[in-house]
């Protein structure tokens, strides 16, 4: 390896397991999370994932087209159906103060592919969390980084991982469920899931959580889920 190759991969890593030490220490430092999957982004690993990503035949038309539908606001969320996927992903923004993200400029060229890919996959987090009745909490979260790891094979999600279970080896137990299970139950919907990358969730918010749920392939899954019902979901739509 090039002198300044090794130079550039060592800085990496010593910046990665900083990043790792802090969250293992404090899984809340956003600071340190955003950093290591910023930084985890750049990596030969990360490269890798986003060439099968792109391979992929489920999620290939959507790159090239770059698809992107309409976002309702939050009130409009709101207003559809209880127990749709919007009004499930309403509920989630809604509860933690948060609006739609602003659709973004979508570049033509051929290196946009992995921007598209990107800004897809940050996207989507949430709705991925409604559809597979992940709250935003620390085991939440966790479980949100089993399912991304299995799915994108994306090396942040993998060291989010890691330091959710270094935290749960010396941390103070936690309420809720207990993290391993949390990401154990991630690994499995991912694994268990079509792609959910490759998915049109803009044509098909009034559509009820039950039916993308059964037609991902996840609704077995779901009956084992360790959280309770996510709020703005009808009793029974985890099947």
């Amino acid at each position: 390896m090039p002198r300044a190759a090794s130079l550039a991969l060592g800085q990496t890593l010593r910046r990665l397991s900083l990043d790792l030490a802090v969250l293992a220490e404090n899984p809340e430092d956003s600071d340190h999370a955003f950093d290591l999957l910023n930084t985890s982004y750049t990596s030969a690993a990360a490269a890798l994932a986003r060439q099968r990503l792109l391979a992929d035949s489920a999620i290939a038309p959507l790159v090239q087209e770059r698809y992107w539908g309409p976002w309702p606001s939050v009130a409009e969320l709101l207003e559809l159906p209880c127990g749709s996927l919007g009004h499930g992903y309403g509920h989630f923004l809604s509860d933690q103060g948060l609006e739609v993200l602003p659709e973004p400029v979508l570049a033509v060229n051929l290196a946009s592919e992995e921007a598209y890919l990107h800004r897809r996959i940050r996207h989507c987090h949430d709705v991925w969390h409604v559809v597979a009745g992940i709250p935003a909490t620390l085991a939440g979260e966790a479980a949100a980084n089993g399912l991304t790891t299995e799915q994108l094979r994306w090396p942040g999600s993998a060291l989010m991982i890691a330091a959710d279970l270094l935290h749960r080896v010396s941390g103070d137990p936690s309420t809720g469920p207990d993290v391993g299970v949390a990401v154990a139950y991630g690994l499995e919907l991912g694994a268990v899931a079509a792609p959910l990358l490759a998915q049109r969730w803009e044509e098909g918010w009034e559509r009820p959580l039950a039916s993308w749920r059964q037609e991902l392939g996840i609704a077995a899954v779901l009956q084992r889920c360790p959280f309770a019902p996510l709020p703005g979901t009808l009793p029974g739509t985890l099947s």
